[in-house]
């Protein structure tokens, strides 16, 4: 019959180096988590949301982070990489943006049995006023209509 010996012992420095937390979330993973959750907030209301300059902001954040507990420790420690995502809602903020375009989407349908193009909504195309990248939000046509207070013209197409 043998015996079960639990033999324990703290790893040294040089080993918890080598170390990686299995099963766990990686503070990337938690990140873009909560990122997609406010993003979402943003997508439903037809907000521009600069999810770009989040993700670099946090990539920068987390290098900084690495880097210091790795010349404090030898390695980069897991408690150290609990960081504060922060409000996540500022990269929402209307300040960020300056509006480029406002084009309209055309759909065609068949009425009468004549393709005609119908006004269905518009591209708002924004560009961020920190790094100069573009992005788009869909506005569906009543909502455009609340906002900006004008008609819709239907074009004839052949």
């Amino acid at each position: 019959m043998v015996e079960n010996i639990g033999i324990a012992r703290i790893p040294t420095a040089e080993e918890q180096g080598d170390y990686k937390t299995l099963g766990g979330t990686s503070p990337k993973e938690r990140f873009l988590r909560e990122l997609s959750k406010i993003g979402q907030e943003f997508v439903k209301k037809h907000l521009p949301f600069d999810e770009q300059c989040a993700k670099m902001d946090f990539d920068d954040r987390l290098e900084r982070v690495e880097k210091e507990s790795q010349r404090r420790h030898g390695f980069v420690r897991q408690s150290d990489l609990n960081i504060d995502l922060g409000d996540l809602k500022k990269y929402g903020d209307i300040k960020r943006f300056e509006l480029l375009e406002d084009d309209e989407v055309l759909e065609f349908q068949n009425i009468n049995n004549t393709k005609t193009a119908v006004v269905t909504g518009h591209n708002m195309k924004y560009k961020c006023t920190e790094r100069n990248h573009g992005c788009t939000v869909v506005v569906p046509l009543e909502l455009w209509q609340e906002k900006f207070g004008k008609k819709t013209k239907i074009v004839e197409k052949e």
